[in-house]
Protein backbone atom coordinates (compact mmCIF):
# COMPACT_ATOMS: atom_id res chain seq x y z
CA UNK A 1 0.00 0.00 0.00
CA UNK A 2 1.37 3.46 -0.56
CA UNK A 3 2.95 5.45 1.81
CA UNK A 4 0.08 8.92 3.21
CA UNK A 5 3.10 11.14 1.48
CA UNK A 6 2.99 8.79 -1.55
CA UNK A 7 -1.04 8.49 -1.91
CA UNK A 8 -1.39 13.42 -1.00
CA UNK A 9 0.88 13.22 -5.08
CA UNK A 10 -1.50 10.83 -6.41
CA UNK A 11 -4.06 12.30 -8.66
CA UNK A 12 -6.99 9.76 -8.15
CA UNK A 13 -6.19 10.27 -4.40
CA UNK A 14 -6.49 14.24 -4.89
CA UNK A 15 -9.69 14.16 -7.33
CA UNK A 16 -11.32 11.98 -4.45
CA UNK A 17 -10.55 14.04 -1.88
CA UNK A 18 -12.22 16.76 -3.85
CA UNK A 19 -15.21 14.85 -4.72
CA UNK A 20 -15.82 13.67 -1.46
CA UNK A 21 -15.87 17.33 -0.06
CA UNK A 22 -18.71 18.55 -2.08
CA UNK A 23 -20.88 15.42 -1.32
CA UNK A 24 -24.09 15.56 0.69
CA UNK A 25 -23.05 13.58 4.06
CA UNK A 26 -25.15 13.29 7.23
CA UNK A 27 -23.74 15.64 10.16
CA UNK A 28 -21.27 13.21 12.17
CA UNK A 29 -19.71 10.95 9.46
CA UNK A 30 -16.15 10.50 9.14
CA UNK A 31 -15.96 12.89 6.00
CA UNK A 32 -16.30 16.42 6.61
CA UNK A 33 -17.55 18.25 2.99
CA UNK A 34 -16.02 21.57 3.70
CA UNK A 35 -16.52 22.80 0.26
CA UNK A 36 -19.96 21.20 0.10
CA UNK A 37 -20.98 23.29 3.29
CA UNK A 38 -19.52 26.21 1.85
CA UNK A 39 -22.40 25.80 -1.38
CA UNK A 40 -20.51 24.05 -3.92
CA UNK A 41 -21.69 21.27 -6.28
CA UNK A 42 -19.74 19.26 -8.85
CA UNK A 43 -20.78 20.40 -12.28
CA UNK A 44 -18.70 18.58 -14.16
CA UNK A 45 -16.30 15.88 -14.29
CA UNK A 46 -12.92 16.14 -16.79
CA UNK A 47 -15.45 18.63 -19.50
CA UNK A 48 -13.29 19.21 -22.70
CA UNK A 49 -13.28 23.09 -22.63
CA UNK A 50 -11.64 25.24 -25.32
CA UNK A 51 -11.38 29.66 -25.27
CA UNK A 52 -13.75 31.46 -27.46
CA UNK A 53 -12.43 31.19 -30.94
CA UNK A 54 -11.40 35.23 -31.15
CA UNK A 55 -9.87 34.37 -27.94
CA UNK A 56 -8.10 31.17 -29.24
CA UNK A 57 -6.84 32.72 -32.31
CA UNK A 58 -5.18 35.87 -29.66
CA UNK A 59 -3.37 33.28 -27.70
CA UNK A 60 -1.70 32.22 -30.54
CA UNK A 61 -1.03 35.06 -31.63
CA UNK A 62 0.45 36.19 -28.36
CA UNK A 63 3.44 33.52 -28.64
CA UNK A 64 3.05 31.86 -25.46
CA UNK A 65 3.23 27.94 -25.44
CA UNK A 66 -0.53 26.83 -24.85
CA UNK A 67 -3.03 24.12 -25.45
CA UNK A 68 -6.52 24.22 -28.10
CA UNK A 69 -8.54 22.57 -25.59
CA UNK A 70 -8.47 21.17 -21.63
CA UNK A 71 -9.90 18.80 -19.83
CA UNK A 72 -9.72 20.01 -15.85
CA UNK A 73 -10.00 16.98 -13.92
CA UNK A 74 -13.43 18.20 -12.10
CA UNK A 75 -15.74 21.92 -12.12
CA UNK A 76 -17.16 22.77 -8.96
CA UNK A 77 -19.98 25.16 -9.07
CA UNK A 78 -21.65 27.48 -6.60
CA UNK A 79 -25.44 28.42 -7.24
CA UNK A 80 -25.81 30.98 -4.67
CA UNK A 81 -23.26 33.44 -6.47
CA UNK A 82 -22.89 31.44 -9.90
CA UNK A 83 -18.57 30.70 -9.12
CA UNK A 84 -17.36 28.13 -11.28
CA UNK A 85 -13.68 26.03 -10.11
CA UNK A 86 -11.90 24.46 -12.82
CA UNK A 87 -9.95 21.98 -10.95
CA UNK A 88 -6.63 20.32 -11.79
CA UNK A 89 -4.97 17.92 -9.83
CA UNK A 90 -0.97 17.67 -9.53
CA UNK A 91 1.49 15.47 -8.14
CA UNK A 92 3.71 18.51 -7.62
CA UNK A 93 4.39 21.99 -8.36
CA UNK A 94 5.47 23.31 -11.91
CA UNK A 95 7.62 26.37 -13.22
CA UNK A 96 6.00 28.56 -15.91
CA UNK A 97 8.97 26.95 -18.44
CA UNK A 98 7.62 23.40 -17.97
CA UNK A 99 5.12 21.62 -20.36
CA UNK A 100 1.98 21.65 -17.92
CA UNK A 101 2.39 25.46 -17.83
CA UNK A 102 0.55 25.43 -21.39
CA UNK A 103 -2.16 23.94 -20.10
CA UNK A 104 -2.21 25.85 -16.96
CA UNK A 105 -2.39 29.13 -19.56
CA UNK A 106 -5.40 27.82 -21.39
CA UNK A 107 -7.35 27.12 -18.29
CA UNK A 108 -6.52 30.36 -16.85
CA UNK A 109 -7.94 32.03 -20.22
CA UNK A 110 -10.94 29.91 -20.25
CA UNK A 111 -11.91 30.87 -16.46
CA UNK A 112 -11.70 34.33 -17.74
CA UNK A 113 -14.53 36.69 -17.97
CA UNK A 114 -16.07 34.70 -20.49
CA UNK A 115 -15.94 30.80 -19.27
CA UNK A 116 -19.93 30.91 -19.95
CA UNK A 117 -19.08 30.50 -23.50
CA UNK A 118 -16.38 27.80 -22.98
CA UNK A 119 -19.06 25.83 -20.72
CA UNK A 120 -22.02 26.43 -22.88
CA UNK A 121 -24.35 28.78 -20.49
CA UNK A 122 -25.67 32.41 -20.58
CA UNK A 123 -23.62 35.12 -19.46
CA UNK A 124 -26.05 35.93 -16.12
CA UNK A 125 -25.03 31.84 -14.93
CA UNK A 126 -21.53 33.38 -13.87
CA UNK A 127 -20.18 35.66 -12.06
CA UNK A 128 -16.71 34.56 -11.52
CA UNK A 129 -14.37 31.30 -12.62
CA UNK A 130 -11.12 30.35 -10.84
CA UNK A 131 -8.53 28.10 -12.18
CA UNK A 132 -7.72 25.77 -8.98
CA UNK A 133 -4.67 23.47 -8.43
CA UNK A 134 -4.72 20.69 -6.16
CA UNK A 135 -1.77 19.29 -5.00
CA UNK A 136 0.37 18.60 -1.32
CA UNK A 137 0.37 21.61 0.83
CA UNK A 138 4.40 21.23 0.77
CA UNK A 139 4.43 22.76 -3.22
CA UNK A 140 1.11 25.28 -2.64
CA UNK A 141 3.10 28.46 -2.02
CA UNK A 142 5.63 27.27 -5.05
CA UNK A 143 2.69 26.88 -7.48
CA UNK A 144 1.20 29.93 -6.65
CA UNK A 145 4.27 31.78 -7.11
CA UNK A 146 3.83 30.28 -10.87
CA UNK A 147 0.63 30.77 -11.58
CA UNK A 148 0.99 34.68 -10.32
CA UNK A 149 3.70 34.83 -12.94
CA UNK A 150 1.43 33.13 -15.96
CA UNK A 151 -1.21 35.22 -15.29
CA UNK A 152 0.93 38.47 -15.60
CA UNK A 153 2.22 37.09 -18.72
CA UNK A 154 -1.52 36.66 -20.24
CA UNK A 155 -2.75 39.99 -19.14
CA UNK A 156 0.81 41.40 -20.81
CA UNK A 157 -0.44 40.04 -23.98
CA UNK A 158 -3.81 41.66 -23.38
CA UNK A 159 -5.51 38.06 -22.64
CA UNK A 160 -8.53 37.76 -20.42
CA UNK A 161 -7.78 35.66 -17.41
CA UNK A 162 -9.66 34.17 -14.32
CA UNK A 163 -8.68 33.88 -10.61
CA UNK A 164 -5.95 31.23 -9.81
CA UNK A 165 -5.41 29.75 -7.37
CA UNK A 166 -4.08 26.74 -4.74
CA UNK A 167 -5.68 24.43 -2.23
CA UNK A 168 -3.21 22.08 -0.65
CA UNK A 169 -3.72 18.97 0.96
CA UNK A 170 -2.03 18.49 4.53
CA UNK A 171 -1.93 15.01 6.85
CA UNK A 172 -1.98 15.40 10.32
CA UNK A 173 -1.77 12.50 12.58
CA UNK A 174 -5.22 12.28 13.08
CA UNK A 175 -6.54 14.06 10.08
CA UNK A 176 -6.26 14.95 6.52
CA UNK A 177 -6.42 18.74 6.10
CA UNK A 178 -7.66 20.77 3.51
CA UNK A 179 -5.41 24.10 3.43
CA UNK A 180 -6.09 27.20 1.34
CA UNK A 181 -4.20 30.85 1.13
CA UNK A 182 -5.89 33.37 0.02
CA UNK A 183 -7.26 34.23 -2.34
CA UNK A 184 -8.20 30.42 -2.41
CA UNK A 185 -10.16 30.66 1.03
CA UNK A 186 -12.33 33.97 -0.07
CA UNK A 187 -13.78 32.15 -3.36
CA UNK A 188 -14.65 28.96 -1.54
CA UNK A 189 -15.97 30.92 1.06
CA UNK A 190 -13.97 28.73 3.92
CA UNK A 191 -14.23 30.11 7.62
CA UNK A 192 -10.69 29.35 7.99
CA UNK A 193 -7.01 28.29 5.82
CA UNK A 194 -7.26 25.10 7.62
CA UNK A 195 -10.16 22.53 7.36
CA UNK A 196 -9.82 19.14 8.61
CA UNK A 197 -11.83 16.19 6.18
CA UNK A 198 -10.64 12.76 7.13
CA UNK A 199 -10.20 11.16 10.74
CA UNK A 200 -7.64 8.97 10.58
CA UNK A 201 -7.46 5.94 12.66
CA UNK A 202 -3.62 4.61 12.86
CA UNK A 203 -3.36 0.80 10.62
CA UNK A 204 -5.99 1.92 8.88
CA UNK A 205 -6.11 2.85 4.80
CA UNK A 206 -6.36 6.61 4.95
CA UNK A 207 -7.90 6.28 1.23
CA UNK A 208 -11.35 7.61 1.67
CA UNK A 209 -13.77 5.21 -0.67
CA UNK A 210 -13.13 6.39 -3.88
CA UNK A 211 -15.88 7.86 -5.96
CA UNK A 212 -13.68 7.76 -9.16
CA UNK A 213 -11.42 4.60 -8.20
CA UNK A 214 -10.16 4.85 -11.70
CA UNK A 215 -9.08 7.31 -14.13
CA UNK A 216 -7.13 6.44 -17.59
CA UNK A 217 -6.15 9.98 -17.74
CA UNK A 218 -4.74 10.28 -14.70
CA UNK A 219 -0.66 9.91 -13.97
CA UNK A 220 -0.15 7.61 -11.16
CA UNK A 221 2.56 4.97 -10.38
CA UNK A 222 2.16 1.46 -11.70
CA UNK A 223 1.17 0.07 -8.44
CA UNK A 224 -1.03 2.56 -7.42
CA UNK A 225 -3.03 2.71 -10.93
CA UNK A 226 -2.84 -1.38 -10.77
CA UNK A 227 -5.04 -1.11 -7.44
CA UNK A 228 -7.15 1.46 -8.58
CA UNK A 229 -8.19 -0.58 -11.83
CA UNK A 230 -8.78 -3.48 -9.58
CA UNK A 231 -10.96 -1.85 -7.35
CA UNK A 232 -13.24 -0.42 -10.10
CA UNK A 233 -13.24 -4.36 -11.74
CA UNK A 234 -13.99 -5.72 -8.27
CA UNK A 235 -16.84 -2.94 -8.36
CA UNK A 236 -17.81 -3.64 -11.73
CA UNK A 237 -18.05 -7.47 -10.85
CA UNK A 238 -20.39 -6.93 -7.75
CA UNK A 239 -22.57 -5.16 -10.21
CA UNK A 240 -23.27 -8.06 -12.27
CA UNK A 241 -23.01 -10.56 -9.56
CA UNK A 242 -25.80 -7.90 -7.63
CA UNK A 243 -28.29 -7.92 -11.18
CA UNK A 244 -28.21 -11.44 -11.08
CA UNK A 245 -29.06 -12.26 -8.16
CA UNK A 246 -31.65 -9.87 -7.91
CA UNK A 247 -33.40 -11.19 -10.79
CA UNK A 248 -36.49 -13.00 -11.06
CA UNK A 249 -36.33 -15.96 -13.53
CA UNK A 250 -37.38 -16.67 -16.06
CA UNK A 251 -35.81 -13.45 -17.46
CA UNK A 252 -32.75 -12.12 -19.86
CA UNK A 253 -30.99 -8.98 -18.35
CA UNK A 254 -29.40 -6.74 -20.20
CA UNK A 255 -26.18 -5.28 -18.66
CA UNK A 256 -24.75 -2.22 -20.65
CA UNK A 257 -21.65 -0.94 -19.88
CA UNK A 258 -22.69 2.85 -19.20
CA UNK A 259 -25.08 1.35 -16.10
CA UNK A 260 -22.84 -0.61 -14.77
CA UNK A 261 -19.91 2.47 -14.87
CA UNK A 262 -22.67 4.37 -13.26
CA UNK A 263 -23.21 1.70 -9.92
CA UNK A 264 -19.41 1.45 -10.03
CA UNK A 265 -18.72 5.53 -9.90
CA UNK A 266 -21.73 6.35 -7.70
CA UNK A 267 -23.31 7.87 -10.38
CA UNK A 268 -20.17 10.07 -11.03
CA UNK A 269 -19.87 8.38 -14.94
CA UNK A 270 -23.06 10.28 -15.80
CA UNK A 271 -21.01 13.73 -15.28
CA UNK A 272 -17.71 12.30 -16.86
CA UNK A 273 -17.30 14.33 -20.67
CA UNK A 274 -14.14 13.64 -21.40
CA UNK A 275 -15.00 11.16 -24.76
CA UNK A 276 -11.72 9.59 -25.20
CA UNK A 277 -11.88 8.41 -21.32
CA UNK A 278 -15.22 7.44 -21.62
CA UNK A 279 -14.90 4.66 -24.32
CA UNK A 280 -11.42 3.25 -22.52
CA UNK A 281 -13.30 2.64 -19.59
CA UNK A 282 -16.58 0.89 -21.73
CA UNK A 283 -13.48 -1.17 -22.84
CA UNK A 284 -12.67 -2.30 -19.43
CA UNK A 285 -16.25 -3.17 -18.96
CA UNK A 286 -16.07 -5.56 -22.22
CA UNK A 287 -12.84 -6.59 -20.97
CA UNK A 288 -14.45 -8.28 -17.87
CA UNK A 289 -17.68 -9.36 -19.49
CA UNK A 290 -15.71 -11.14 -21.72
CA UNK A 291 -13.77 -13.16 -19.26
CA UNK A 292 -17.01 -13.71 -16.75
CA UNK A 293 -18.85 -14.85 -20.20
CA UNK A 294 -16.26 -17.40 -20.69
CA UNK A 295 -16.16 -18.50 -17.19
CA UNK A 296 -19.78 -18.79 -16.43
CA UNK A 297 -20.54 -20.44 -19.92
CA UNK A 298 -18.03 -23.23 -19.54
CA UNK A 299 -20.81 -24.46 -16.01
CA UNK A 300 -23.68 -23.10 -17.28
CA UNK A 301 -24.42 -23.59 -21.30
CA UNK A 302 -24.28 -19.90 -23.02
CA UNK A 303 -25.96 -18.02 -20.64
CA UNK A 304 -24.14 -14.84 -20.81
CA UNK A 305 -23.49 -13.57 -24.34
CA UNK A 306 -22.26 -10.18 -26.17
CA UNK A 307 -25.32 -8.66 -28.17
CA UNK A 308 -23.67 -6.41 -30.71
CA UNK A 309 -24.86 -2.82 -29.97
CA UNK A 310 -26.58 -3.52 -27.17
CA UNK A 311 -23.31 -5.04 -24.17
CA UNK A 312 -24.39 -8.17 -23.18
CA UNK A 313 -27.18 -10.42 -21.93
CA UNK A 314 -27.32 -12.82 -19.29
CA UNK A 315 -30.43 -15.40 -19.81
CA UNK A 316 -31.18 -16.91 -16.61
CA UNK A 317 -34.21 -19.69 -17.65
CA UNK A 318 -35.01 -20.64 -14.04
CA UNK A 319 -33.61 -20.31 -10.48
CA UNK A 320 -31.65 -23.18 -10.61
CA UNK A 321 -29.68 -21.48 -13.33
CA UNK A 322 -29.70 -18.33 -11.31
CA UNK A 323 -28.29 -20.32 -8.43
CA UNK A 324 -25.48 -22.13 -10.17
CA UNK A 325 -25.03 -19.02 -12.59
CA UNK A 326 -24.01 -16.68 -9.21
CA UNK A 327 -21.81 -19.30 -7.64
CA UNK A 328 -19.90 -18.97 -11.07
CA UNK A 329 -19.86 -15.81 -10.63
CA UNK A 330 -19.28 -15.38 -7.17
CA UNK A 331 -16.14 -17.76 -7.32
CA UNK A 332 -14.49 -15.30 -10.48
CA UNK A 333 -11.71 -13.27 -8.84
CA UNK A 334 -10.64 -9.96 -10.67
CA UNK A 335 -6.56 -10.81 -9.01
CA UNK A 336 -7.02 -12.61 -12.25
CA UNK A 337 -7.28 -9.71 -14.57
CA UNK A 338 -4.13 -8.54 -16.20
CA UNK A 339 -4.20 -5.13 -14.54
CA UNK A 340 -0.98 -3.55 -16.22
CA UNK A 341 -2.57 -4.21 -19.79
CA UNK A 342 -4.64 -1.67 -21.18
CA UNK A 343 -7.93 -2.24 -23.19
CA UNK A 344 -7.84 -2.59 -27.02
CA UNK A 345 -10.19 -0.81 -28.85
CA UNK A 346 -12.88 -2.75 -30.65
CA UNK A 347 -14.88 -1.99 -34.00
CA UNK A 348 -17.56 -0.23 -31.71
CA UNK A 349 -15.03 2.55 -30.95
Amino acid sequence: MSTLSELLRDPIFQLNSVLWLVQPLPSGFEIKPVLREAGFEVYAVAPPLAPPPDVLLALKDSGLAHQDRVLPDVVLHKGQNRRFALVECKARSFGHRSTTASQARTLIVVAGPRVHESLGVQANEVSQGATVFVLPQADATQIEATLTELRDELITARLPCGATMALGLDVQPDALILCAHEPARRFFDLPSGHEPFVQLEEGTDPRPLYLIPYDPDCNQSEDERAFCKRVLFERLHAAVLGAAGRAVPPTTLTLQAETLLNEATWGMYDLWENRESNKHMRRLVRDLLGKLARVANAECGNTLREVQGMGYELQLLDDETQAKVCTVLGRFSCETMDLRREPEASLFD
